[in-house]
């Protein structure tokens, strides 16, 4: 079986889509572990962070943080690239329909793969700790978040779309 780029902090949520799916690239679903797969959505100004909470169980999830996510934040430890600052703004309203609703999430991650996480870090971060070879998932290149509307079901264009080495 193919192992899928997916973050440890994203495993619980992100259910892949589709058959393009490998070692260097995977699409998917945001779902809550109650099940429910509408959300109301938050980032920063910036695209450097992003967060959604379910409109059903209200649970929040953490989907990226620049600082701690991708080759960038888990193994470079280079954060300080990225403006992280900022408010995490709602959104509520769809821009294509503009009604207030909710929004399906879809996430998509590339890599650069296993070995290549394996030759680039000699399994060993920034700051000199260990990292074992199932880390690699934690170093993937790109993050981006598209939503959904739930009342019109048109795409809006990504909430976060960003290179992470």
């Amino acid at each position: 079986m193919t192992a899928y780029p997916i973050p440890t902090h994203l495993k619980p949520f992100l259910t892949p889509l589709g058959e393009k799916n490998s070692e260097l690239f995977v699409t998917g679903v945001i779902r809550c572990k109650c099940g429910h797969l509408l959300f109301t959505p938050y980032a920063n100004e910036a695209g450097t962070v992003a967060a959604a909470k379910c409109r059903s169980c209200g649970s929040k999830i953490l989907l990226f943080h620049a600082g701690r996510h991708g080759w960038d934040g888990f193994v470079a430890k280079a954060g300080y690239l990225y403006d992280l600052s900022g408010r995490l703004t709602a959104m509520d309203t769809c821009p294509h329909c503009r009604q207030k609703t909710a929004f399906g999430l879809r996430a998509s991650i590339t890599s650069a793969g296993r070995q290549d996480f394996i030759d680039e870090s000699e399994l060993t971060d920034e700051d000199g700790n260990a990292l074992s070879e199932e880390d690699w998932v934690n170093a993937f290149d790109s993050f981006r978040l598209d939503v959904i509307c739930a009342a019109c079901g048109k795409s809006t264009d990504s909430v976060i779309d960003i290179e992470t080495a």
